[in-house]
């Protein structure tokens, strides 16, 4: 196997800045890394990027674009830091955002979908494989001694057993606040967080990172839709059918319905016997290998939302400034047709509940 295909598991953070660790000596893995960063923003490679596959494609597709890209970066195709989030190279490309008007559950949500339209992203980012975890967020909150909104406000929404959405006092993310009994563990995505929340972990890890060349953030909206895909066009990344296995999304199933009989809601056959949050990876990976980019808990995105244009777009940002920013994926509590790769909420600022966390983005200074 190619050294720049390896999995790169090496304390970046402790290596650059020893800030309450006791500071390792570099691998050679990691020079190397910083060598590749250097020449990404500073030097054009003398051959062609790989081409990306014509959307949509397979996952045997995505999985060899993924792989050749990162050869051709010289970077590792994942690397995981002190804080144990490992994160997952996404090449760039072409892809269909959106849902066309006849796909089962299209609009639900009342956000547009529409229209479906060409979006190019012309480069690379690297996105943890995982959503943010507890035992993450708790290392952050301990450094810095952070107050999330929900704290500051007294508690974030739940549901009651009956899935009634309402305020509920004392609840935050160390007290989800569900209506059964629940063990929260550090492996569990970290919930009742609101976007302020999510970019003050992204700032603080550029701060304890300083690496030229990587940028901490939130996905874009259009980032993550790509990233979730992973070559498909289909309602969900691993095709057109709701699953059934319960192996590859956390939605409301028979275990939801086991602890709470008069859940309202449809809900799905099986029983993945996680009534709630399940940690994180215990589901399969999509065809970038990413764990719960559909399903487990809504993510927030860092651009806003907003309706979608009458035409192609070339690395969108922001949506409308004026709304929310946009969350994804969909999870635990929700039914199928709210947990597809084009499915779309927006909440404010603020906002958090027991639902919804975020996964990190890392973009990268390319000169190629």
């Amino acid at each position: 196997m190619s050294r720049t295909m390896c999995v790169l598991t090496v304390p970046l953070f402790a290596i650059l800045v020893g800030e309450a660790f006791a500071v390792p000596q570099a691998s050679e893995g990691w020079r190397e890394l910083q060598l590749a960063l250097k020449k990404l923003h500073t030097a054009k490679s003398p051959t062609p990027a790989p081409a990306a596959p014509v959307f949509p494609f397979t996952a045997d597709k995505a999985r060899a674009y993924q792989e050749a890209y990162a050869r051709w970066l010289g970077l590792p195709l994942e690397w995981t830091n002190d804080l144990g989030t490992t994160f997952v190279l996404v090449p760039p490309g072409t892809f269909l955002m959106g849902s066309p008007a006849d796909e089962p559950g299209h609009n639900l949500s009342g956000y547009d979908e529409s229209p479906r339209h060409q979006v190019t992203l012309t480069k690379p980012f690297y996105l943890s494989k995982y959503e943010t975890t507890v035992g993450q967020f708790r290392k952050f909150v301990e450094a810095t001694k952070y107050v999330t909104d929900i704290e500051k406000t007294g508690g974030g929404n739940a549901h009651d057993a009956k899935a009634v959405w309402k305020h509920t006092p004392g609840t935050s993310w160390l007290k989800p606040g569900y209506a059964a009994a629940f063990e929260l563990k550090d492996m569990h995505p970290v919930v009742h967080v609101s976007h302020t929340d999510a970019r003050a972990f992204c700032a603080w890890l550029n701060k304890r990172t300083d690496v030229a060349g990587l940028t901490f953030d939130l996905p874009t909206e259009a980032q993550w839709e790509w990233a979730c895909r992973a070559g498909s066009g289909e309602r969900f990344w691993w095709g057109p059918d709701e699953d059934k296995t319960g192996k590859v999304a956390n939605l409301g199933d028979r275990a939801l319905k086991r602890v709470h009989p008069n859940w309202p809601r449809v809900i799905m056959p099986m029983d993945d016997e996680h009534a709630f949050l399940a940690p994180v990876g215990s589901y399969r990976p999509n065809a970038f290998r990413l764990h719960d980019m559909l399903g487990n808990v809504w993510e927030f995105c860092s651009t806003r939302y907003g309706k979608y244009p009458n035409g192609p777009r070339t690395d969108p940002t922001d949506g409308d400034p004026k709304r929310g920013f946009a969350v994804r994926g969909g999870g635990w509590s929700n039914i199928p047709a709210d947990v597809r790769c084009a499915s779309r909420n927006a909440d404010p600022p603020h906002f958090g509940h027991s639902n919804l966390g975020f996964r990190v983005a890392v973009q990268i200074m390319v000169a190629r």
